[in-house]
């Protein structure tokens, strides 16, 4: 086999894994680039304690802005990010203060105020929210 064949064989079968890491790291630091942080703030317990709220402060980085976001989830049941549905979102991290009126209503408020609000709903499944 000649030199200039053996040297063709050995840069493909180098350009072949090297490729594919380069892929697989691409893929990597692209994912966690686009990757959120998520930090449990708070849990509001209902007044039978069957139903809490939970408060979160999400961020995404320099191209999303941080936000507190609360739900809704029954005791027992696994909170995620990804599956419970939010019933409100803020921007920012304002305190967040919650308060039960009964099994079926709650209040929320931010101090200091929310300026930029994303969601806001009245109704969390059978909750009504009231916001103060």
């Amino acid at each position: 086999m000649s030199r200039r064949r053996w040297i063709g064989l050995v840069v493909v079968a180098l350009a072949i894994p090297i490729g594919f890491l380069c892929v697989f790291l691409a893929d990597t630091v692209m994912h966690e680039f686009g990757a959120c942080r998520v930090v449990r703030q708070k849990l509001f317990a209902s007044p039978s304690g069957n139903r809490l709220v939970v408060v979160i402060w999400k961020s995404c980085g320099a191209n999303v802005p941080d936000s507190t976001q609360a739900s809704i989830v029954a005791r027992g049941r696994t909170f995620s990010p990804e599956s419970t549905p939010t019933f409100v979102s803020v921007g920012g991290h304002p305190d967040v203060v919650v308060a039960w009126s009964s099994e079926r209503a709650v209040r929320i408020g931010f101090i200091p105020e929310a300026g930029q609000i994303y969601k806001r709903d009245q109704r969390a499944g059978d909750i009504t929210i009231n916001y103060e």
